[in-house]
């Protein structure tokens, strides 16, 4: 989960559809691993950058139910392309 996040947020990734997929598995598999994998990405970043990441995490999961159906799946491909966009833009 960790490698996949950090190619989303720091990589040239074109199509996060096929990262999506797996990354909600495994968030829904164990959400304690994924709150601690959370706040240590956001610690790793510059303290300027910090809050605009944490900002980011919390809108990830915004609208996203904890099941795997293909509308919720859809819905947080969608959160996760704008995540990386929010991160990224504003450099």
């Amino acid at each position: 989960l960790k490698t996949l996040f950090e190619i989303v947020l720091f990589e040239d990734c074109s199509n996060q559809w096929s990262l999506s997929r797996p990354m909600l598995s495994l968030i829904l598999l164990n959400e304690q691993i994924y709150s601690d994998l959370k706040m240590q990405i956001i610690a790793s970043q510059p303290a300027e950058k910090q809050q605009r990441l944490a900002t980011c995490f919390e809108k990830l999961m915004e609208n996203v139910s904890r099941t795997l159906e293909s509308k919720n799946r859809d819905k947080f491909t969608q959160n996760l392309t704008i995540f990386r966009h929010d991160f990224r833009a504003k450099k």
